[in-house]
């Protein structure tokens, strides 16, 4: 006898398809949470990384610079070098205002002391004229000038609110003065910091480095403590951190000046006094926070609590420089 089997075939019931589809909602769901984590974690590498680059510019420049400090040893009076607030805010957002930074100007050996060549005519003459200036230059020291400011560097304007023909950023300006303007018009000056003030509407053509908020110096004072040794002839020194620069409340009138002979710091005067190092310090926006501040600068965005968007939206970064003694 012949057995007949017969197959039947059947179809998913609707329980089923309705469970193969939740379970496949949830993977593509935690796929793309995954991924989403991913490109977020990728975009904050990202601009940590930019951010940094930002930082190792300005800091290697300015540490090489500082690094190169001169001033003349023995009993003169003459200023070497003098750091202050800057209290020149103009033009950033008022809602996001640059913190109270530093400005320091003093005398060093720059290496890029020599102008660079312009595509531009009016430059290219300019240069050829600074070449012959310093054909005839007195020795090499230069004069150097740092200061923060926000500027469209394109337009070379000041940012303004509302303003939708220019696109300022913070930035750090850097200017070099010639060895024969710095023999004639700045060394050998009790008061270096008056004979600078010419200098200063100059700054604004120096630009450094951008998306810079913050900068910020501590310096570490060396001086005698009482007379020398009657028989050794020598004097013990004791050390003083002196914070002049400060971005915190009450930071401002905080000030230091170098002499021959002295060292001003926040009122204080310390007879003989040498700086040893410098702890700089500067705070860097992120890409995502310049785009805040130009958005709450054409008031197209309300603007956060400083607090919150110097918490979230910026990095700092620091470094500690030994600075050459007085030959």
């Amino acid at each position: 006898m012949k057995t007949r089997v017969s197959i039947l075939r059947r179809g998913f019931t609707l329980v089923e398809l309705i469970t193969a589809m939740a379970i496949t909602s949830i993977l593509v769901l935690a796929i793309m949470q995954l991924t989403n984590q991913g490109i977020a974690l990728w975009k904050i590498v990202q601009q940590d990384v930019s951010t940094a680059a930002s930082s190792r510019v300005a800091l290697q420049i300015m540490s090489r610079d500082m690094e190169s400090f001169q001033m003349a040893g023995g009993n003169n009076k003459y200023q070497w070098m003098y750091a202050k607030i800057n209290s020149d805010t103009s033009g950033a957002p008022k809602s996001l205002p640059i913190p109270k930074s530093a400005q320091c100007v003093f005398f060093a050996c720059a290496p890029d002391r020599n102008p660079s060549v312009s595509s531009s005519s009016s430059l290219r003459s300019n240069y050829r004229d600074a070449r012959a200036h310093n054909m005839e230059t007195q020795g090499d020291v230069n004069t150097i000038g740092y200061r923060l400011m926000y500027r469209d560097q394109i337009l070379n304007l000041p940012g303004r609110e509302g303003d939708e023909t220019t696109f300022p950023l913070f930035s750090l300006y850097r200017q070099v003065i010639s060895p024969r303007e710095t023999y004639e018009q700045l060394l050998g000056k009790e008061n270096m910091e008056q004979a600078y003030v010419p200098y200063e509407e100059k700054e604004e053509e120096n630009f450094l480095c951008e998306n810079i908020v913050e900068l910020s110096i501590i310096f570490t004072i060396q001086y005698p403590k009482g007379d020398a040794d009657a028989k050794t002839g020598r004097a013990s020194y004791e050390t003083v951190t002196v914070p002049v620069i400060s971005s915190r409340k009450g930071g401002s009138g905080r000030h230091l000046a170098v002499y021959g002979d002295r060292i001003e710091a926040n009122g204080q005067v310390y007879e003989n006094a040498r700086i040893q190092s410098a702890n700089l310090a500067i705070t860097v926006l992120t890409e995502e926070g310049v785009a805040l501040a130009e958005q709450v600068r054409r008031g197209r965005r309300r603007a956060p609590k400083p607090a919150d968007f110097f918490a979230r939206y910026t990095r700092s970064f620091s470094r500690l420089v030994a600075l050459p003694q007085p030959l």
